[in-house]
């Protein structure tokens, strides 16, 4: 005779339904006792949202390979306070082949954060500043470089004329402070400055410039003592042996000391040069 409480447990048995365990839904229902939801994990670990949702449907196909998936796994349970080994051991052991649709999904990981944008978008802005204030150096260097080049030009032109019959010299003698010209004399003659000094072997010349100015100085032996464009606030001291024959661009930036008197430059000025010739 058949006992009933058996066949009680037998039927109850016979309609359990015995389901495989779920990682995925695990994990989300660790989520939602803990009240966070998907866009909250995925603000913590990093991940995409849809990589999250693929993982709590257990949606392998949609992820990358296995050994993503248990990293994902890893980091999403220490997040929910589970224990990991349990989930790490109920994932498939081979890789999971994806359709064609998720492999075409796939090409898309690593998804980009939103830190990590920020980051791009931070670089990209700080390159653009850069390039922009490195035009904006360039700029403005070139526009001042062009006066003095335009100047340092017009020197050296004026500086080479036409083969010309020499003038007449007119010897204007030293006084005792400045040194100074006859207005009657012609801006474009030769002018000759002797200097009260008994010695004839060597003499001083002083240059002291406010503003950029070109000056050449050449003494009695051709040798060129000075060839070049002067910056505002620079000084020269030459010696040489007299005469020397002076060349100024800009005489309204120089200041002329010869044997230690100064020299007015206005006279001598013409075509854009002051030439002069000091014995």
């Amino acid at each position: 005779m058949d006992n009933p409480s058996e066949n009680i447990l037998s039927d109850a048995s016979s309609n359990v339904d015995v389901r495989p365990f779920s990682v995925g839904a695990a994990l989300r229902e660790a989520r939602e006792r803990l009240g966070l939801s998907i866009a909250d994990v995925e603000s913590r670990l990093k991940f995409a949202s849809r990589q999250i949702e693929a993982l709590e449907t257990d949606n392998f196909t949609r992820l990358p390979e296995i050994f993503f998936v248990r990293r994902f796994v890893r980091s999403y349970a220490k997040l929910l306070q589970l224990d990991p080994d349990p989930l790490l051991a109920a994932l498939p052991i081979a890789p999971v082949q994806p359709s064609l649709h998720a492999a075409s999904i796939a090409i898309e990981v690593p998804f980009p954060n939103t830190y990590t944008t920020r980051r791009l978008k931070i670089i990209w802005l700080a390159t653009g500043l850069v390039a922009v204030a490195i035009t904006l150096v360039l700029f403005v260097w070139l526009n001042r470089s062009k006066p003095i080049m335009s100047q340092v030009t017009t020197v050296e032109t004026t500086e080479l004329p036409a083969v010309m019959p020499t003038p007449a010299s007119v010897v204007i003698a030293v006084p005792p402070d400045v040194l100074a010209v006859s207005p009657e004399a012609p801006a474009a003659e030769a002018i000759k400055i002797e200097s009260n000094s008994a010695s004839k072997q060597s003499a001083s010349i002083r240059l002291t410039f406010d503003a950029d100015s070109w000056v050449k100085v050449t003494d009695n032996d051709g040798k060129i003592l000075l060839s070049q464009l002067n910056s505002s606030g620079s000084e020269q001291h030459l010696k040489g042996r007299p005469p020397f024959s002076v060349v100024i661009g800009n005489i309204n930036g120089v200041r002329l000391y010869y044997q230690g008197k100064l020299v007015e430059l206005a006279p001598f000025y013409n075509g854009g040069t002051a030439r002069l010739k000091l014995e």
